[in-house]
């Protein structure tokens, strides 16, 4: 998945999903039904439909089936993502619980714009809220929470989500050690003030399962790309970089900020992909421009006596960076018998 969205689309993108919402008016709360009356066939009575008439909306194409007693307008499903379809579909399981809950997890986290990396959309999770058991059922995959938890459940755009650190936390749980981190990482960028939250679960839960894979998952990257570089360093034995590092001139004079920078090789890296270019962009730039651009900050930065690497999408999949991997001890080798002096050398 590519990295988490700039404030500006999330703002645009929860406008939008709110509209798509409006428009399941047979299964949102605002139908002028008792509270208690939650089943499906209520809500489309209510809204003038029958079983009949939804199924001939569905095949003649005019509306498309989200879930069990869910539906929305093709035309509006149609131009969303997987994320924001997972929001809109997240809302219908939601609306139609028959006790408490909230979002947790993945889908907490793509609430809030972090990155759910290796789940499926397809699955909405709730936390519940009232006495009901974990299970999954119906693409819906229920937690039960601490009451701590539940106590730091919060609106986010009018819908119950469990709080950001928890959301991060639950996710790195559920997650393998590449989606830990990358959720952890996104929810970092956009919100640094999180790391001191996701430190003090970390110390409540030492003993979890699978706590040590949340724990690795603390430091912060940019995009899902530079966290994917980060752990096949990782697996692969290689000494963990610094992340974000600035670059100077020996007058002092920055150059520019590298993704990587392992101190004791002097080497810097770069994760190279479209999606970063896009985020790079200038106004009036093409792709090919930031490219041009990038290349000359890179010839700038090696002046400086240190290596470089670079990292593409392709070579850093899990399960698939064994040969990247292997290259990129050879270069760091190579920088540290070229540029380390000789007295400072490990």
């Amino acid at each position: 998945m590519d990295k988490a969205m700039p404030h500006c689309a999330r703002v645009d993108e929860r406008q939008f999903v709110a509209r798509v919402t409006m428009l399941l008016s047979w299964i949102m709360t605002s139908l002028p039904l008792p509270a208690r009356c939650t089943s499906p066939a209520a809500r489309r009575w209510s809204a003038g439909e029958t079983d009949r008439s939804l199924l001939a909306a569905v095949r003649a194409g005019t509306l498309v089936r989200l879930r069990h007693g869910a539906y929305a307008p093709t035309v509006q499903i149609a131009e969303l993502d997987e994320r924001r379809r997972h929001l809109v579909l997240a809302r219908a399981a939601l609306a139609q619980q028959r006790g408490g809950a909230a979002l947790a997890g993945p889908s907490a986290a793509l609430l809030r714009g972090y990155d759910p990396f290796g789940h499926d959309l397809n699955v909405v999770h709730l936390a519940r809220l009232d006495h009901g058991s974990s299970r999954r059922q119906a693409g819906v995959v229920h937690h039960v929470v601490q009451e701590e938890v539940k106590q730091r459940i919060q609106p986010y755009d009018g819908v119950p989500a469990v709080s950001p650190a928890d959301a991060v936390w639950q996710v790195a749980l559920l997650s393998t050690l590449e989606g830990a981190v990358v959720t952890a990482d996104s929810a970092l960028h956009l919100r640094p003030g999180l790391a001191h939250e996701l430190q003090r679960l970390a110390a409540r839960t030492v003993h979890q399962p699978r706590s040590r894979v949340a724990r690795l998952a603390m430091r912060l990257a940019r995009s899902v790309g530079e966290s994917l570089t980060r752990i096949a360093c990782f697996r692969n034995g290689i000494p963990s970089p610094d992340l974000q590092h600035d670059v100077h001139d020996d007058s002092g004079r920055l150059l520019g900020r590298t993704d990587f920078w392992w101190e004791g090789f002097r080497h810097l890296g770069e994760f190279d992909g479209k999606i970063k270019y896009g985020r790079l962009l200038k106004e009036g730039e093409t792709p090919s421009d930031a490219v041009v651009r990038e290349k000359r900050r890179e010839d700038a930065r090696r002046g400086t006596r240190c290596g470089m690497s670079r990292f593409a999408w392709f070579e850093i999949q899990p399960g698939s960076t064994g040969r990247r991997m292997a290259q990129l001890v050879r270069e760091l080798e190579q920088s540290r018998r070229l540029y380390v002096p000789v007295g400072s050398r490990a």
